[in-house]
């Protein structure tokens, strides 16, 4: 693994976090508004019931207010959100759905990741800057010292630590995430070449 700078550390983790942020945020909206709309559609079912048909109508009209409500702001969602099919398990909506699950997994891995880097960065900060205060101390009092600075000396190009711990993708749920990716890309390949 190639070492880098305290500054290139901080921008990796700065990066990790949108990243993760988006993809946590868009994961869960889509997900969110495909559980809607599964929800309306097991509502139309249920309000051709006699029993439970006013339940029926008043999740119906939940969803439809929650649509009104959020469609101007976020109508590419629910023009584009996976609809879940329970008589067949491998339809595209599932795999969509499940697809998302996996994003979402990679977003939370990438956000872990970034708190981790970030903790280290810190730790490392302090370290510089307290190796730099004992050196000023017995140096004399003649060394300006600053919290980024300390005795002209920038500390966000001294080179980061190994970290014991491997990339986000190498951890348990990141493979989880990844392959759950991967083998969604895999079915949407698939249907794309006719072969499903």
């Amino acid at each position: 693994m190639q070492r880098v700078n305290i500054q290139q550390a901080i921008r990796r983790y700065r990066i990790r976090q949108g990243v993760g942020f988006s993809l946590m945020v868009f994961g869960a909206l889509f997900y969110f508004v495909s559980l809607l709309i599964s929800l309306h559609r097991q509502a139309e079912k249920l309000a051709e019931s006699e029993i439970f048909g006013h339940l029926g109508g008043l999740m119906q009209n939940l969803v439809a207010d929650i649509y009104q409500i959020t469609s101007p702001f976020i109508g590419f969602v629910w023009n584009n959100a996976p609809t879940l099919n329970q008589e067949k398990p491998l339809s595209y909506g599932n795999l969509l759905f499940l697809g998302l699950l996996g994003v979402m997994i990679v977003g939370k891995q990438l956000l872990l990741s970034a708190r981790h880097l970030r903790g280290r960065v810190q730790a490392q900060l302090e370290r510089l800057e307290e190796a730099q205060w004992r050196n000023s101390m017995q140096n004399g009092a003649a060394t300006q010292v600053n919290a980024n600075q300390i005795g002209h000396i920038n500390f966000y190009q001294q080179s980061m630590p190994q970290s014991s711990n491997g990339d986000w993708w190498q951890r348990p749920w990141g493979i989880v995430g990844l392959s759950i990716i991967g083998g969604y890309i895999v079915a949407v390949l698939a249907k794309f070449t006719g072969m499903v």
